[in-house]
């Protein structure tokens, strides 16, 4: 029904985003990667969406990219994999990540994600595996450093004029950092890629 919404933020919490069209303010749930990724974004987004329609319940389900979308149809395309399922696997894994699994037929990984049991997994394995390739792409590694080290450094870079979204995934790729000042120099690193 809709292809996407774009938008402001009004509201942000865990699982739901309300975007503001203008007149109208859209409630999307979203996954967990989905909301760390817009905790940071001031500025106007976009959100592919799936509209999900029963006789009790009209939800919209939002995603970054065409691909997670696409990744997530295909999820809920499997019988018994409902849209908060599909939703769940999505917070727990990448899209890279889930069809590695798939390929490797590792259905006790895939069954770490909350909701999903191993039979569902299994499923998910035999009516997926000829419709997903094993991706090369590494997810970045989620470091050690505590939450308010992070937003320390955030707020470092955003002082230096860099934006939000871009501050927080620089500030996410430091690996090793003795201080604040070292991980803000080593954050910057990224900027010049």
């Amino acid at each position: 029904m809709f292809g996407f919404i774009r938008g402001t933020i009004d509201y942000l919490s865990p699982g739901v985003v309300c975007i503001d069209t203008g007149n109208v303010g859209y409630n999307v749930n979203i996954s967990d990667k989905t909301y760390q990724a817009l905790l940071y974004e001031s500025d106007e987004i976009k959100l592919y969406t799936y509209t999900n329609v029963k006789e009790d319940d009209f939800s919209l389900f939002g995603f970054l990219s065409k691909e997670e979308l696409d990744f997530y149809k295909l999820l809920i395309g499997v019988n018994s994999i409902g849209p908060k399922s599909g939703l769940s696997l999505l917070s727990f894994y990448t899209v890279s990540e889930l069809s590695n699994l798939i390929v490797n037929k590792d259905a006790k990984s895939i069954a770490k994600a909350p909701g999903v049991g191993v039979k569902s997994a299994e499923k998910i394995i035999i009516e997926l595996k000829d419709k997903v390739v094993a991706s090369e792409e590494v997810s970045i590694p989620v470091n050690s450093f505590d939450d308010e080290l992070i937003d320390d450094c955030v707020e470092a870079l955003m002082s230096l004029g860099f934006k939000k979204k871009d501050a927080l995934m620089a500030a996410k790729k430091v690996k090793d950092a003795t201080d604040l000042t070292d991980m803000i120099s080593k954050a910057l690193v990224f900027f010049d890629k």
